[in-house]
């Protein structure tokens, strides 16, 4: 069998008419680490920007592929980016995907939020997580932890999976 994945050209020689309108949409409250790791896959993928702390309800539609990237608040994404996968109003056909950064990356802090998608129907092409300067809490009170990040190879494989995903997302819209 052929994975479809393969065969595509590299993205930078797709015409123009096989691009996918993206949409990052975004909450960096602490540090700035997710607003770094949002813009180096927005160079990637050509990609609008929407901080969710300054508009709470960002318009969707006209978007093929949408990202839902936060900062990790006591085990979860932040509450506006729950809110808007439990309430956005995805349009049929669009693919969603997710990334977090956290202080301590044990577990996949993407999955309650990926649940609430997948259990509206929405698919999700993979969730990223990196680590990211952290001094919440006791974390601050001890000079803060993951110093340095996201760093220039966390960077590196926020833009590897930014091309994966969107290869991803361009094989399933051929599928369609």
């Amino acid at each position: 069998m052929i994975n479809r994945l393969m065969i595509l050209p590299p993205i930078h020689l797709r015409r123009k008419e096989d691009a996918m309108k993206t949409l990052l949409v975004f909450a960096s409250t602490h540090h700035g680490n997710t607003k770094k790791v949002v813009e180096r896959m927005a160079q990637v993928l050509s990609a609008d920007m929407a901080d969710i702390t300054r508009n709470s309800t960002p318009d969707l539609s006209g978007y093929d592929l949408v990202g839902l990237a936060s900062g990790v608040y006591f085990n979860t994404l932040h509450k506006d980016i729950v809110r808007l996968a439990e309430q956005g109003r995805f349009l049929p056909g669009q693919r969603v995907f997710l990334a977090d950064t956290c202080g301590v990356g044990y577990i996949n802090y993407c999955a309650g939020v990926r649940k609430k998608l997948a259990g509206r129907g929405i698919p999700v092409l993979g969730c990223f997580q990196c680590r990211g300067y952290d001094t919440f809490g006791i974390w601050g009170r001890l000079g803060g932890i993951a110093k340095g990040h996201p760093s220039g190879k966390d960077l590196d494989r926020a833009a590897s999976f930014a091309r994966d995903v969107l290869e991803k997302a361009q094989a399933e819209k051929t599928d369609l």
